[in-house]
């Protein structure tokens, strides 16, 4: 499934909180790890002895995390790269031919916004491969021996074949660890019909509703019913939302999931619309792992 998995390191215990979640699908799926340091030069002003010493200190914090891993079971390799942060991890994902990137992104609460413009925001935003972005729970040092793995997968549907490619990925990767999953979709309210001073507004609204919720449990049954037959255990739900991305987090948590997987836009003009999207409110709200599935392009 996986041949390369690369992980991006800065040598904080922040960004090591991605290492045992990708040495364990490592693990399962019989992938390399590739860790990535970037160097980001010194401004000419400063003494060559920082950008020397710089340098050595990431190069010899690579190899020992390298030896590290070596002890776990994974094989890993590690490259240092020098430039700006985003094109640097851009261009050895091409170089080494990731097929996932996990990495580390910020945690909930009221500095959650300071997530964008990080290198997290700004690789997710860039990069056609799929991401699995963890979550750290603390400040501690990542304990590499332990095992991660997942029971019960959350996979958001919206009809469309983008969904629906990234459902095949999360069953595939879930299928390494024995994982059930659970397919929901999200009605939105609908927009008035009619005035809110007209009568019956509120009840042909509660209508197209129930006719909605109708034909999302039809096609969600189809899809769950396709992935039973190949013997996985799935269950379905369906949320009523003005917000998509709060749906989400509302199943993920009523089901005890343990991983979201879903999908996002490609690169292009469609970039930027991950802001504001389902996508970038589970992000921000959910404490859980989130892979981050693209479109071939």
């Amino acid at each position: 499934m996986y041949r390369t998995i690369m992980v991006p390191l800065d040598g904080s215990t922040f960004a090591e909180s991605a290492l045992p979640l990708a040495i364990s699908v490592a693990r399962r799926t019989g992938a390399g790890l590739q860790l990535v340091a970037v160097h980001e030069p010194i401004p000419s002003f400063a003494y060559d002895e920082w950008e020397s010493a710089s340098r050595e200190w990431t190069t010899d914090y690579l190899r020992r995390t390298t030896e590290r891993i070596g002890e776990a079971g994974p094989v890993a390799g590690s490259e240092l790269r020098t430039g700006p942060v985003v094109e640097a991890l851009e261009a050895q994902a091409d170089a080494c031919d990731a097929s996932l990137v996990v990495m580390a992104t910020h945690g909930r609460g009221l500095l959650s916004r300071a997530w964008l413009g990080s290198v997290a925001d700004a690789f997710v935003r860039h990069t056609d491969r799929p991401v699995l972005l963890v979550r750290p729970e603390d400040d501690a040092r990542a304990d590499i021996s332990e095992d991660r793995t997942f029971r019960n997968i959350l996979i958001p549907l919206d009809g469309s074949a983008l969904s629906e490619d990234a459902k095949d990925h999360a069953v595939e990767l879930g299928s390494r660890f024995d994982a059930g999953y659970h397919l929901v979709r999200v009605v939105p309210f609908p927009a008035d019909v009619a005035s809110s001073y007209l009568p019956y507004t509120v009840q042909v609204n509660q209508g197209i509703v129930e006719e909605a919720k109708l034909a999302a449990a039809d096609y969600l049954e189809d899809q769950a019913e396709s992935l039973r037959t190949a013997g996985h255990r799935v269950t379905t739900s369906i949320q009523v939302d003005a917000q998509p991305g709060h749906g989400i987090l509302r199943a993920a948590e009523a089901e005890a999931c343990d991983l979201i997987a879903m999908a996002t836009h490609g690169r292009s003009g469609l970039t930027r619309a991950l802001l504001g999207s389902a996508s970038d409110k589970v992000l921000r709200g959910t404490h859980l792992p989130l892979l981050l599935h693209r479109p071939s392009n």
